[in-house]
């Protein structure tokens, strides 16, 4: 037998606490910390971009910046395993700095920096847009696993036009780095690449994920309204109507 007292014994493991856009979704007031990973996620992000535009500009060295831009994204991974943190964003800006650092030194051209950055934001934009031709809003199965209160998302018409309209804010985002980013690319604007790479990333997927936490909490409002004005079955043991003569 236990010799626990009983009522002493400490509470029940529960499922880990929701972080990030899980967590966002579940909330009254919208957080721009919590939408773009905090003050780390916004460093983690900015700083690759940040060194090796400022340092191409200050030396006019491919080697150096490309050289920096890595080492910066090799500490933040080495902090968040030390601190026994998920490494998994960190590896993927990891995998993209790596190989874009490859490819400015070995061409000489600094602008080859950001290629697989606009490839990605090719990608991103094809499978948002397969995902709306094939009447599965990428958005909507996004939201659908974080927030089990529109789990059912793809049975409710009303929730599959709003994760609809989600979808195409966030391949129209997509769709603007592209227009501008490529020909930036291809006339060889190191510097302003980079500009535009920081302007139209997290201050702009902050204000998509705004639009679409607004949406979604809009979604949720009129389903509630919906429920509340529902008829309610009749409780046990009330007695039929009577019958008609």
């Amino acid at each position: 037998m236990s010799s626990t007292p009983p009522g002493t014994e400490g509470p029940e493991p529960g499922p880990a606490p929701r972080r990030g856009m899980g967590k966002l979704l579940q909330e009254e007031e919208f957080s721009v910390a919590e939408a773009v990973g905090g003050p780390r996620g916004i460093v983690e992000s900015v700083a690759p971009t940040l060194l090796f535009v400022v340092l191409y500009v200050a030396t006019r060295s491919v080697i150096i910046a490309a050289a920096a831009a890595v080492a910066v994204v090799l500490i933040a991974l080495i902090v968040r395993i030390v601190q026994r943190q998920s490494p998994a964003t960190v590896l993927g800006g990891l995998l993209g700095v790596a190989l874009g650092a490859v490819l400015a030194v070995r061409s000489g051209e600094g602008s080859d920096f950001y290629t697989p950055g606009i490839v990605i934001n090719a990608v991103a934009l094809l499978v948002l847009l397969v995902s709306l031709v094939a009447r599965r809003p990428l958005v909507g199965l996004f939201i659908g696993v974080l927030d089990p209160r529109v789990e059912d998302w793809a049975e409710d018409p009303d929730a599959r036009r709003v994760y609809h309209r989600a979808t195409m804010l966030f391949a129209g985002l997509y769709a603007a780095k592209l227009a501008v980013q490529v020909p930036l690319l291809l006339a060889g604007q190191v510097a302003a690449l980079g500009v535009a790479k920081l302007a139209m990333g997290l201050p702009a997927f902050a204000v998509i994920a705004y639009l679409v936490w607004l949406m979604h909490r809009s979604l949720l409002s009129r389903r509630s309204r919906r429920q509340e004005t529902a008829v309610p079955a009749a409780s046990p043991g009330t007695p039929p109507p009577p019958a008609r003569p």
